[in-house]
């Protein structure tokens, strides 16, 4: 959910849902419950609220400023009022079966300076979260929030980034920043299980050691590509279907153990066009034009119980 392509001006009311509103739509129609990230600072808030000099990664300047994050207060309590319980979409439109948004993921690997500009900063991230719950909240109450999605060791762990496992440390130690999220999004990317297995380990006991072991596990991504062109990740067309294999018996066995509750494999079909990482442009459980299905596919149907 791009902040920036809705809110592109300092106006106030002038949010253009035309994007979103046909994904919403779809998804009710198909019975799919929606799990938006809020992610994208539009470049007036970045550039006039928070005086960054940016240019095309205006959306990457997460708002710091009391004036930035009192826009960012804004522009979520409208997504909440017009997307969640009995809000102003499903009013609109009385055809539709609702299916309202009820859980909200709070930015994307902002443990990364890929996403979070000008530096990964977990007291930052802390102040756009509480901004955010503070606001989703008041329009519903029984909203879940999670943490955005966090890769395990982006850049190698290498500051500015952080891994995921020394961002959790910081984050919690912030004052009653438990109360402001109920649970924690991972994307633990590895060539193979091992790493996967580590990255969720390492995050759990950062969750287990601040006393926050209620905390859900939200894997709002992961995936291997079935490409052949030499990255790790890309594993051909029966290696990716071995490593979902491999990964959702994994998860399965430690589902309890986690609190995972939920995970969402990246992704549903190859991206095409220009991809937005070296090897995501066959991810996908599908081929891009054709949605011919991969043996990806049928694997996760066997977990699914799909068609």
């Amino acid at each position: 959910m791009n902040w920036q392509s809705i809110d592109p001006t300092a106006a106030e009311d002038d949010y253009d849902w035309s994007a979103i509103d046909p994904m919403i739509a779809g998804a009710a129609r198909n019975g799919i419950q929606p799990l938006p990230f809020a992610f994208g600072t539009p470049a007036w808030v970045a550039k006039d609220l928070d005086r960054n000099r940016c240019s095309g990664d205006c959306l990457l300047h997460a708002p710091r400023s009391s004036a930035a994050l009192g826009a960012w207060r804004r522009f979520l309590g409208a997504a909440a009022a017009r997307y969640g319980p009995g809000g102003r979409f499903w009013a609109d439109n009385p055809d539709l079966p609702a299916v309202p948004i009820t859980t909200w993921q709070i930015w994307n690997e902002q443990n990364s300076k890929t996403f979070y500009l000008p530096d990964p900063d977990a007291n930052a991230y802390a102040k756009l979260l509480v901004t955010a719950a503070d606001s989703i909240r008041a329009q519903d109450p029984e909203a879940k929030i999670l943490l955005g999605g966090m890769f395990g060791t982006p850049f190698g762990g290498e500051t500015p980034s952080l891994t995921a496992w020394e961002f959790l440390d910081r984050l919690y130690e912030v004052p009653e920043i438990t109360a402001s999220f109920d649970g924690i999004g991972a994307h633990p990317y590895s060539a193979r299980l091992p790493k996967v297995e580590e990255q969720l380990r390492l995050m759990r006991e950062e969750v287990v050691d601040a006393g926050d072991a209620d905390a859900e596990l939200w894997i709002t991504e992961v995936g291997w590509s079935s490409g052949t062109d030499g990255n790790p990740l890309e594993r051909g067309r029966s290696g990716q279907a071995t490593r979902l294999r491999e990964a959702m018996d994994y998860f399965l066995s430690v589902r309890d153990t986690y609190r995972i509750a939920n995970v969402t494999w990246f992704a549903w079909r190859d991206l095409g066009g220009e991809p937005i990482c070296d090897w995501c442009a066959e991810a996908g459980l599908f081929e891009a034009e054709e949605l011919t299905p991969k043996p990806s596919w049928r694997t996760l149907v066997d977990y699914t119980g799909g068609r």
